[in-house]
């Protein structure tokens, strides 16, 4: 008796804390659905464009640089090697020391740069990104849409709801370059 009461009351709890009838959710307008081919744009758009310039300049211009470099280091490295039998050994040593810490600071200085290079991409495509998206916003509200999906994410579409030449001709016109800054350098080895 005892426990048909308590479960009595404990289901009268539970059913007091859910009313029975809960207010009914706001009525979800229409899908007005827009397509914007994003693969496309940061192929063709004068941004993106002017930013893999620059950075496959930027690469060249490094590449120049390091060449010089290894260049350098294989001499010193050949110069080491005939001084070998005419240096003292504790001379030797120490030559062969500095080489080895100028390899060193040649491999930290590739790897500071190609990160440097990659943040710096890395940036100005973001910020073309950006830009894409103020644009897609725009076109999609003047259009009434209230979806924008990604072309590659769909199976197929109807041509009349693709915006993309609208957004690539919007964002050229906005953006038509992104200079890629580069970070300060700390000295070179």
């Amino acid at each position: 008796m005892l426990r048909k009461t308590s479960l009595s009351l404990l289901v009268c709890a539970i059913l007091s804390l859910h009313p029975a009838q809960a207010a009914p959710p706001p009525k979800l307008s229409a899908p007005i659905i827009a397509i914007v081919d994003v693969q496309r744009i940061m192929q063709e758009s004068l941004a993106a464009q002017s930013t893999k310039k620059q950075l496959e300049a930027q690469r060249a211009k490094f590449q120049n640089e390091i060449e010089g470099e290894e260049n350098g280091l294989r001499q010193s490295e050949k110069d080491l090697a005939k001084e070998r039998t005419t240096l003292p050994a504790q001379t030797y040593a120490d030559h062969e020391q500095q080489l080895r810490m100028r390899f060193s600071a040649v491999e930290n200085h590739v790897q500071s740069r190609r990160k440097a290079l990659d943040l710096a991409y890395t940036d100005s495509i973001n910020h073309v990104r950006n830009a894409l998206l103020a644009v897609v916003d725009k076109v999609a509200h003047e259009r009434s849409a209230n979806v924008v999906i990604i072309k590659q994410q769909t199976l197929w579409v109807d041509p009349t709801l693709d915006i993309t030449d609208e957004v690539l001709k919007r964002l050229d016109k906005s953006l038509p370059t992104v200079d890629i800054v580069m970070p300060k350098e700390p000295q070179k080895p």
